[in-house]
């Protein structure tokens, strides 16, 4: 918490928001290394026996993050740290009703947003008719859309494109431009190889016997897949941009640098799952022997 509020008070302001500082030359993106912190936080508080107590306090520390994230103009990972502690909750105690809640929740958050920032705003009018509004705030997301089409289904292949139209292409466009160069059929398999990560990722949690491990499964997957859903929704026009990264693929050390660790926290969770079956059976052998 005290990184985010950091880059609230000292953060670099990108497209109206503060996401980034930089410490000797090197920019860094608290948020992206802060989630998995979270994620850890709140399977903590949620592993053990749920109460009401237990409930509450983790709600409460959850929406700090988030009022912070607000603060910082920072709302696509704001809605991403929203999400996967919704999921996280709904995992922990199964409640459809607490579920329900958190979404009604979530959507009136999202109308007082809307009114209280004016860049949002100018983001959901862009979103709405960018060709109207093709010389301002719909400018990035027409670019976007006439790369898309212009690539065609197989692309107009490596550096025949002109990527370098859409303003901030290397953050939060890099869909648009792998499309562009690549074509819309790999940006389909793209997006089916994000898919299976993000189901793999929730198969080690349904099958790993330790809860704690099946929360950070679930919270791990979730802001991974609300990530790259903002990003390529954005970037098609399916819903308003927010300006987050695609892992992996987008520019950005913090972001790369944070999925690695991501995909190692799960390959963890994997191999002592494994051992844990491993050892269940060796003692299931010995007994029946």
């Amino acid at each position: 918490a005290a990184l985010l509020i950091g880059v609230n008070i000292l953060g670099e302001i990108t497209n109206g928001s503060k996401i980034s500082f930089t410490i000797y030359g090197v920019s860094f993106q608290p948020s992206e290394f802060v989630k998995i912190i979270f994620v850890f936080f709140i399977a903590s508080m949620l592993f053990r026996k749920i109460n009401a107590a237990r409930v509450f306090f983790s709600a409460i520390v959850a929406g700090g993050y988030i009022l912070v994230l607000a603060a910082s103009k920072d709302l696509g990972a704001a809605l991403i740290f929203a999400l996967t502690y919704l999921f996280m909750l709904f995992i922990a105690t199964n409640s459809y009703i607490i579920f329900l809640a958190g979404l009604i929740l979530g959507t009136m958050g999202s109308i007082g947003v809307y009114y209280i920032f004016p860049h949002i705003q100018y983001r959901v009018l862009a979103w709405r008719d960018p060709f109207s509004y093709i010389d301002g705030s719909g400018y990035q997301i027409a670019q976007s859309l006439f790369a898309i089409s212009s690539g065609g289904l197989f692309g107009s292949g490596l550096f025949n494109g002109n990527p370098k139209a859409i303003p901030y292409v290397e953050d939060d466009m890099i869909f648009s431009a792998i499309c562009e160069e690549m074509g819309i059929l790999f940006g389909i398999i793209l997006i089916i190889v994000c898919f299976l990560s993000f189901f793999m990722i929730m198969q080690i949690g349904i099958r790993t016997m330790d809860q704690f491990s099946k929360l950070i499964c679930t919270g791990l997957a979730v802001a991974y897949a609300v990530q790259i859903f903002l990003t390529v929704g954005g970037g098609i026009k399916f819903i308003p941009l927010t300006g987050v990264t695609l892992p992996f693929v987008s520019y950005g050390g913090s972001s790369v640098l944070a999925t690695i660790f991501v995909f190692f926290i799960v390959q963890g969770i994997y191999l002592k799952s494994l051992r844990m079956v491993s050892r269940i059976q060796e003692e299931y052998d010995d007994a029946t022997e």
